[in-house]
């Protein structure tokens, strides 16, 4: 099943397109709506969206199921005491669409739907609406975490019917005062040490998935600033998405040692999807 938190904004109508997509493709075809009634959009033009929604999902074969919700203590806690705990069902909910403070993440509804260990959660920021949740070509960055590829499995698995094109890239970030004196040989070495592990993601995705029906690519670069070549690379290939998986240690290392997370979704020049896992 996919849970759709929306705001009854047209920013949530945007976000939808993605969960009637995913909706489409799952075995029990069912989408359930949630909406808080925080006063934020007038609740005649909120329900006007939720209509248009419910056809939408009819015509693409779903189901869609509506709850509107009080809003108690806060729009978070009334969400999450509504959402089943299902380790395979898929909650998809929007960033902020304007950052407030400078952040379109932290402090979030998104955030905090993020860190909910009930089931796993997908948060967009949706940048380019013309897409109609049907991105092509995806830009997976990868840290060089051992479960490589596993924990996105999910949404790959979700993704992967409408993808053309996968590009797996690995940045390996060096100090920037040493980038410049960086040895040939150390360069090297750097890089096959990406490409072994970058091997063993695809390995992986051979296992889980069998001979793709798209193309994958792989990239390995030495950076001193992984973030821009995400940007970099995100631009120069045409992605439609980047998808980054969030843990708890990303999510707490965003907070406490930088805004790598804020940044991307501020300067993206495509959708990004940001998933967390069972």
């Amino acid at each position: 099943m996919i849970i759709l938190a929306h705001d009854g904004s047209l920013y949530g109508d945007w976000v939808a397109r993605y969960a009637i997509r995913f909706a489409a493709g799952e075995a029990d075809r069912k989408l359930l709506l949630l909406h808080v009634r925080d006063g934020r959009v007038e609740e005649s033009l909120a329900e006007a969206r939720f209509a248009r929604l419910a056809e939408a999902s009819a015509a693409a074969g779903v189901a869609c199921h509506q709850e509107l919700l009080p809003l108690e203590q806060s729009v978070h806690r009334a969400l999450r005491q509504a959402t089943p705990h299902d380790p395979g069902a898929l909650l998809v909910c929007g960033t902020r669409v304007k950052p407030r403070r400078q952040a379109l993440l932290t402090g979030s509804v998104a955030e905090l739907l993020l860190r909910s260990h009930q089931c796993p959660v997908l948060a967009l920021r949706v940048v380019q609406p013309g897409l109609l949740g049907l991105p092509h070509n995806l830009l997976v960055p990868l840290a060089g975490h051992a479960d490589g590829c596993a924990r996105l499995a999910p949404i790959l698995r979700r993704l992967a019917p409408q993808l053309r094109k996968l590009t797996i890239l690995h940045a390996l970030p060096v100090n920037p005062l040493a980038h410049p004196h960086l040895s040939p040989a150390r360069q090297e070495q750097l890089l096959q040490s990406g490409h072994r592990y970058l091997d063993r993601v695809c390995a992986e995705l051979a296992e889980g998935f069998g001979p793709p029906a798209f193309a994958v690519d792989r990239r390995v670069l030495v950076t001193p600033d992984p973030v821009h070549q995400i940007l970099v690379e995100a631009s120069r290939l045409k992605a439609q998405m980047l998808l980054l998986g969030a843990s708890e240690r990303s999510l707490a290392h965003r907070i406490f040692h930088g805004q790598a997370l804020e940044r991307i979704l501020c300067e993206t020049p495509c959708d990004v999807g940001i998933y967390r896992g069972p």
